[in-house]
């Protein structure tokens, strides 16, 4: 019987594992393009004669990770008598298995000789939402 409460205690003392504590990595962001950068602005040349162009962003943050986009900047156009306005950025993307990720930013002449700002957006720890900007000028 002795034998038997030992195997028994043996073997649940040698079926446990320690418990491993899994540490959440830190969340962060990072924003950056490759366009020509003068006192904190991004400076975009508009094409001459296209009708709409494109800008990329780059972001580096947790391997698929989404970030959120977002800018206060908005184009028009004209659609069955209708003016519709929309984002010139969409509304997330997700960053690859390094971490890195693009967005592209639609610009057309109504932005000529403005200022677009691009807003990057994660959620931490405990939803805390964590936002980087970049400012670009449209020349």
């Amino acid at each position: 019987m002795k034998w038997i409460k030992f195997i028994i205690l043996s073997l649940v003392l040698i079926s446990c594992e320690k418990d491993e504590i899994n540490v959440l990595p830190t969340p962060f962001l990072e924003v950056s393009t490759e366009l020509d950068y003068n006192n904190n602005h991004y400076i975009f040349n508009y094409p001459v004669g296209l009708s709409n162009s494109y800008f990329k962003v780059d972001v580096q943050t947790l391997p698929v990770e989404r970030v959120y986009w977002n800018s206060p900047d908005e184009f028009y156009l004209i659609l069955w008598n209708d003016t519709i306005w929309d984002s010139c950025v969409n509304y997330s993307t997700y960053s690859d298995d390094e971490g890195e990720g693009h967005q592209m930013v639609y610009v057309n002449p109504q932005f000529i000789n403005d200022t677009l700002n691009v807003l990057a957006n994660i959620y931490g720890l405990d939803d805390k939402l964590i936002t980087k900007e970049i400012k670009v000028i449209i020349n």
